[in-house]
């Protein structure tokens, strides 16, 4: 069922055309991601979408009835609520509910026979079932836990949290709510690696619609069943995933270039005629019959290929293979609590060592006592050289000033003219009629790709990332990341980004449980071990049965009813698992039982298709 229809959507600033003829639907299950290079129009259509911003022309219709949940802090009713206390405002209707019916119990306790009273009852008690009302309590903890809160953190005020933390209480309030359709904007920033791969899971099996954008493209290509993407002005749809957006833009890229030539042939073609044989008398019509279908033709586009791209070029020097900096045993924190320990192991030169784990873990606490910002708990770090590190912190890429984007380079390197700034800019993608915005007044990407030139400009033995590729679109990501594996340096580098991660890192270091795992391979690789080290496997007593999911044309319906019972008892169990404080508390063993709890219900829909045939054919 179609639920969002837009209709011929144009955009305009003043006399700039942000984008136009821009028509689509969305139906009731749909996962439809918005690509597009940072500034073609992507978060300006998700507002017209939203109704917080108007369109130059075109509309968009929402069918009857349908709710829209937009990821933003707005979502928050009140900063000065504990975390909890935000996250139950959700199931606000349903604790009215809980306390009309202790009032109902209490009427009933003094008035036992009365028998509208019973009624009554009996309805509101079936309502607050389906509401949730007697696990939403777990719900709200489970949830939280998942975004990477503590339980400790539950009584903190909302006004005590990060940004970003804020943002993740915005998500979970937002995902509690389950609208009918939800709006994303950048969902995957400030999540750690383990929290997106929760998320997809989550949003797969999402009951509502889902419109995205992301530059993450792990999790376009694991969510995405339809892609628009807006370049020059205008979109193109693609009915499938990631991978096959690739693929098929490649291929329509392609045949309207060869449509294209074939037409700018015919054409001279044509051309060459109508000058040769119109001076001549005894051809003149036939001249003037090639004008006129000149004139009728329906003349093709050159098909539009964005060439623009950033050159990246970092200087280090090489130092291949050589020990670098050496980490024995080391334990870090604050106020001697440990966040990590157990970190042993030896950084050589040219490494590309990704630092992963959740939010909290340690992470950029470990960048800080590299850079001797912090000391060690215990253990110890040896420098074995003489290193000149480059450390670019998460805040850096958020640039502020009134200065212009030429005194903002001026600023850090004054021997440098302007023309030379202007040169140095025009790598990264900035123009001429950029060189006078100010610094506020940029975009994030636009920011970023700032601080990146900035850092082109230096010479480091090491470079220390932390989250590189936020605000970076497709291409600015890519024409790093080619950068990164042509530097000649070391990098280490904090990162949620896992095709990021998959292109960069040779080596890993995990922070999990407080503890420190070194690993010398990709990402991919890793990840097979972690699965190996890390997750339970299913009990010998509670196996999947593999076979449920083989249709058996010739069992009975009530040897049917008796699996289903069995699958529909095993779901049961599973979430009652998911709802223990000790399971809820553990990434890891939530993440097993998500996995056990999907597999059996798609047993539990074989059986049900198997059972409804059965009926069907009596």
């Amino acid at each position: 069922m179609t639920i969002l229809n837009v209709v011929n959507l144009k955009k305009e600033f003043g006399s700039d055309l942000l984008f136009e003829n821009v028509t689509f639907s969305v139906t009731d299950r749909e996962r439809l991601a918005i690509l597009g290079q940072n500034g073609c129009g992507k978060t300006t259509l998700l507002k017209i979408i939203l109704g917080l911003e108007s369109s130059s022309f075109g509309d968009v219709m929402l069918s009857k009835g349908v709710t829209i949940g937009y990821l933003s802090q707005q979502v928050i009713q009140s900063e000065k609520n504990t975390l909890y206390e935000e996250a139950l405002l959700v199931f606000e209707n349903v604790i009215k509910l809980g306390k009309e019916l202790e009032d109902l119990e209490r009427q009933l306790s003094e008035d036992p026979t009365n028998q509208n009273l019973i009624d009554i009852y009996g309805k509101k008690q079936i309502q607050f079932s389906n509401m949730h009302g007697y696990d939403y309590p777990y719900l709200v903890s489970m949830m939280l836990n998942k975004f990477g809160f503590t339980k400790e953190q539950f009584d903190r005020p909302i006004n005590s949290f990060s940004g970003g933390e804020k943002t993740k209480m915005a998500f979970v309030k937002l995902l509690l709510l389950k609208p009918n359709l939800l709006i994303l904007d950048e969902p995957t920033n400030h999540l750690d690696v383990i929290t997106i791969e929760w998320l997809e899971n989550y949003l797969k099996s999402y009951e509502g619609a889902l419109i995205f954008v992301s530059h993450d493209r792990y999790f376009i290509n694991s969510l995405s069943t339809k892609i628009i993407e807006i370049e020059n002005k205008k979109i193109e749809i693609y009915k499938g995933n990631y991978d096959y957006y690739v693929e098929e833009k490649k291929l329509r890229y392609e045949q309207a270039l060869k449509a294209y030539n074939l037409q700018q042939k015919e054409i001279a073609k044509i051309k060459r005629f109508i000058e040769y044989y119109m001076p001549k008398p005894r051809f003149v019509s036939r001249a003037r019959d090639r004008q006129n279908k000149l004139k009728h033709l329906k003349i093709i586009d050159k098909p539009y290929s964005n060439n623009s791209t950033i050159k990246l070029n970092f200087k280090g020097d090489i130092i291949e293979g050589k020990q670098l900096i050496k980490f024995s045993n080391l334990s870090l924190g604050y106020n001697q609590k440990i966040l990590i320990q157990s970190i042993d192991f030896t950084l050589y030169g040219r490494d590309h060592l990704a630092v992963i784990g959740n939010n909290g873990s340690g992470k950029t606490t470990f960048f800080k006592t590299i850079m001797s910002q912090l000391q060690p708990l215990s253990g110890k770090l040896e420098m074995l050289r003489n290193l000149s590190i480059g450390y670019i912190e998460q805040h850096q890429f958020e640039l502020q000033g009134t200065h212009t984007l030429v005194e903002e380079i001026h600023r850090e390197f004054p021997q440098l003219g302007e023309k030379d700034i202007c040169n140095h800019l025009g790598h990264f993608n900035f123009g001429q009629e950029d060189f006078s915005k100010t610094i506020d007044v940029l975009s994030g990407g636009e920011k970023m790709r700032v601080v990146l030139a900035k850092i082109m400009l230096r010479s480091y033995d090491i470079l220390l990332l932390d989250e590189p590729t936020n605000h970076l679109d497709m291409t600015s990501k890519q024409a790093l990341i080619c950068a990164l594996k042509d530097y000649l340096g070391t990098i280490v580098f904090i990162s949620h980004d896992r095709y990021f991660i998959d292109e960069i890192a040779n080596k890993i270091l995990f922070f999990h449980n407080r503890q420190g795992y070194y690993y010398e391979g990709n990402y991919e690789n890793f990840k097979q071990m972690e699965k190996e080290l890390f997750e339970e496997k299913p009990t010998e007593e509670e196996p999947i049965k593999s076979e449920f999911k083989k249709k058996k044309p010739h069992r009975s319906l009530s040897k049917i009813e008796q699996e289903i019972e069995k699958i529909e008892n095993k779901i049961k169990k599973i979430q009652d698992e998911q709802f223990k404080e000790e399971n809820y508390m553990d990434h890891l063993k939530m993440k097993q039982l998500d996995e056990e709890l999907e597999q059996n219900r798609k047993l539990l829909k074989d059986l049900e298709d198997e059972y409804f045939a059965l009926i069907e054919n009596e």
